[in-house]
């Protein structure tokens, strides 16, 4: 059960940065609470979703660790989530966890996804830019899939990305087509 004063605290969330950081800073001081968040609130049928989506794309953000261990409940949730605003969050949040995990390279922070995790984030990904989503889903949306484009089994992407990209932008508003142009440069 989801503890009281977690309750209040995401009810006191509204859609100011301040707001949200403030909840999520007071989320991580009890770190367990990251995890009751996700388990009761991250579903898509529950009162908290939005204001437990925006919490926790701050805490991973800024205190990713946190987020790391609780994260296979977000991944649960992840494919059912179909609010506009929580899921930009969700897909803000994907967009941070492919930026964590293949930023190993530089010696960043390495291994952050597992390959079902990743496998998940692509089909979600593909997903948000195949249906009506807004531009801001589908912008973290693109850039997840340029990251994700850099497995080796998934060489595969770049080429699907292509075709959706080029196929969409020209009946899209101006910052998907930007985003849109951005990413078919780094992949051509």
């Amino acid at each position: 059960m989801l503890p009281e004063d977690l309750k209040e605290k995401l009810m006191e969330v509204d859609s100011s940065l301040k707001k949200r950081q403030e909840v999520a800073f007071w989320v991580v001081k009890k770190p367990h609470y990251v995890r009751e968040a996700l388990q009761w609130c991250f579903t898509p049928e529950s009162e908290l979703l939005i204001p437990t989506a925006w919490v926790m794309e701050i805490i991973c953000k800024h205190n990713p660790k946190n987020f790391f261990k609780y994260m296979h409940l977000f991944f649960e949730q992840l494919p059912s989530i179909k609010n506009d605003s929580a899921l930009r969050s969700c897909a803000k949040i994907c967009e941070m966890l492919c930026h964590y995990h293949f930023m190993h390279e530089f010696g960043i922070i390495s291994n952050v996804l597992d390959k079902s995790e990743r496998t998940l984030i692509t089909e979600c990904c593909f997903d948000w830019l195949i249906t009506d989503q807004k531009v801001a889903c589908q912008a973290p949306a693109m850039q997840c899939l340029y990251y994700l484009g850099w497995d080796d089994d998934k060489k595969w992407i770049y080429p699907e990305l292509r075709n959706i990209l080029t196929e969409n932008a020209q009946n899209k508003s101006a910052g998907y087509q930007a985003r849109a142009r951005k990413i078919l440069k780094r992949i051509a």
